[in-house]
């Protein structure tokens, strides 16, 4: 199997993970802190939804990113997330809606990448080192930083009560 097509199967399955995770959570419990300083679900999937601008970028997927100036962080956030005009808090709904929408211009852009692309060379500030700093790379670490959150949303998942995750 090619990186590409791996690449690609760990991207769709955070596809699926991201929906399940959240799955049964209500929007107040969304915004609950189950313990400080913990972050709440409602920003772990709003970050995740944020930081999937950087696949739309990778695969050239036009999309646009809704709700930045609550989910960038300092560290990975651009003049764009600093300067965003203040807007509304979503619903856990509305970012699961428009996650929904924008995974499937993002896998297409991303399946439309072509495979020589992945070993081009990127200039991109990366917390860490060292850093394969090739596309690929750069993919494989933002696939890994879904999952790391995605797995986040699992703790808190339990510890609002709910059922472990389901895989399928």
């Amino acid at each position: 199997m090619s990186a590409k097509k791996q690449l690609l199967a760990q991207y769709d399955l955070h596809n699926v993970l991201f929906n399940n995770v959240i799955a049964e959570i209500s929007d107040e419990e969304a915004n609950k802190c189950v313990a400080d300083p913990m972050n709440c679900v409602k920003w772990l999937a709003g970050h995740l939804l944020w930081a999937n601008a950087n696949l739309a970028n990778i695969g050239g997927a036009p999309i646009v990113v809704l709700w930045r100036d609550h989910f960038y962080t300092k560290e990975g956030g651009t003049p764009a997330d600093f300067n965003a005009p203040k807007s509304e808090l979503p619903t856990l709904e509305e970012i699961k809606n428009k996650w929904n929408e924008d995974a499937k211009v993002i896998r297409k852009g991303l399946e439309n990448l072509p495979e020589e692309a992945l070993n081009s060379t990127v200039q991109f500030k990366h917390p860490i080192q060292p850093f394969d700093n090739t596309l690929a790379g750069l993919w494989a670490f933002i696939n890994h930083h879904q999952a790391y959150t995605i797995g986040q949303i699992g703790i808190l998942r339990r510890g609002l009560g709910k059922d472990a995750m389901k895989y399928n």
